[in-house]
């Protein structure tokens, strides 16, 4: 894993123990307790599925410009193929 990654996934999981210790601490009664809990961890999951739809995005558009380029290639060497073939006849 990345530096980057491991950083990004450092900082979910402090403020995830942050968030669960400050709530726990609380003078609250349990079942707002509960709930609260149950809304931070529903947010921390959603922020983290941005995370890895915005990664998923990243490495589609990068496997994609790779596909276009090897096209790109294979269609040139066709290209000079054909030449060169054309050329001899």
């Amino acid at each position: 894993m990345t530096n980057p990654n491991k950083i990004i996934l450092g900082l979910i999981g402090a403020t995830a123990a942050g968030v669960a210790l400050g709530i726990l601490l609380a003078p609250e009664k349990g079942g707002e307790v509960r709930k609260k809990i149950a809304d931070k961890a529903n947010d921390l999951a959603c922020k983290f599925g941005e995370l890895i739809n915005n990664g998923k995005g990243k490495v589609d558009g990068a496997a994609n410009k790779v596909a276009d380029t090897a096209n790109e290639k294979v269609d040139d060497f066709s290209h000079s193929f054909d030449n060169a073939k054309n050329s001899m006849a």
